[in-house]
């Protein structure tokens, strides 16, 4: 049989069109050693013109259902009773678990190959510098925590932050950074910033160098509504409770000396400036009363000095009185 006929007949055979002397020629066909290959010819001709834009782990489950409903019609389902078409069957079966098998083997690649995600977590009282995989240098607060990849792919450099970090990111024009933090995302191509973002407080992001993005992701889209784009000397603010975002100005060489322990306080509140100080000191800090916190004072913080010399400067200033015991600090009206 030439080989062009038997793959005619092969088909119809498949589809159950064959008569009785078609039938023959093919069984005679199946004994000798070319059938596998026209068989296997086949089976790639149709598999080449199957869309294979479908996931990897429906590929071969959707091309052996649309085989056997091509060229496997239900009369032709007691014919897989005889012996003799259980060698077709046998090609059928290889070439699935060979697929099987293929697509397992680039899943079990992918998961080998995927990059794994690194974790940083400073208590209260800790701080600590990172070197990311593109160079960038991240100096991480206290009671904060970066995730971020052991190596960048080759899409955006994407990482998440929860607290406080100051960024120097490697300019890579190509392949932009990205920091998320809750429903705010940062983008930068290369510039140095502090991202200020505690879990159920106010976030802000203040630039020292270059350009930078903020915006905010619209709730049920992979869209972004734009809040910002930065440049040295200025800050934004997202409230959230309130959900607007307010641009200001502020001290571009105060937000570089933050990631060398100097924080600089314009006439901040005394509640705020005792939230940083709990965290950098790993203390709680109590008021006598509520209005006290309210008092508002310019200072600069630097992190290495003793916590009583930043309270009496604050205590100084808004004429209060401090009194530590242990890790904890009560601040009250002078004569209180």
């Amino acid at each position: 049989m030439e080989e062009s006929m038997g793959r005619k007949l092969l088909v119809r055979f498949v589809q159950g069109k064959c008569n009785a002397e078609e039938t023959r020629l093919v069984k005679n066909f199946l004994l000798k050693p070319e059938w596998q290959q026209a068989l296997d010819e086949l089976l790639e001709e149709d598999f080449r013109n199957f869309e294979v834009g479908l996931p990897d782990d429906r590929l071969s489950k959707d091309w052996n259902r649309r085989f056997q409903e091509k060229y496997i019609a239900s009369p032709v389902r007691p014919m897989w009773r005889r012996p003799w078409l259980g060698y077709a069957a046998a090609c059928i079966l290889m070439l699935s678990i060979g697929l099987y098998f293929f697509n397992g083997d680039r899943i079990a690649g992918k998961k080998e190959a995927a990059i794994a995600m690194l974790e940083t977590l400073n208590p209260r009282g800790q701080r600590s510098k990172i070197l990311l995989p593109d160079s960038s240098v991240v100096y991480l607060g206290a009671d904060s925590r970066i995730r971020y990849p052991e190596k960048f792919g080759a899409g955006n450099r994407e990482i998440s932050l929860t607290g406080e970090a100051f960024f120097e990111i490697t300019k890579d024009h190509t392949h932009p950074f990205i920091i998320h933090t809750g429903e705010v995302q940062t983008k930068v191509l290369g510039t140095s910033f502090k991202v200020n973002a505690f879990d159920g407080k106010d976030l802000s992001v203040s630039v020292a160098t270059g350009k930078v993005q903020v915006g905010r992701k619209i709730a049920g889209t992979d869209s972004l509504q734009s809040l910002a784009v930065l440049i040295p000397g200025q800050e934004v603010k997202w409230n959230v409770k309130t959900q607007t975002a307010a641009v200001d100005r502020i001290d571009a060489e105060g937000v570089r000396d933050w990631k060398d322990g100097t924080m600089t306080f314009v006439a901040a509140s005394v509640g705020d400036i005792a939230e940083n100080l709990e965290r950098w000191y790993n203390v709680k800090i109590n008021f006598q009363e509520r209005k006290i916190a309210k008092y508002h004072v310019s200072l600069i913080v630097k992190g290495t000095d003793p916590l009583a010399h930043t309270l009496d400067i604050i205590c100084n200033t808004t004429h209060l009185h401090y009194k530590i015991k242990g890790r904890i600090i009560t601040i009250t009206k002078k004569g209180g």
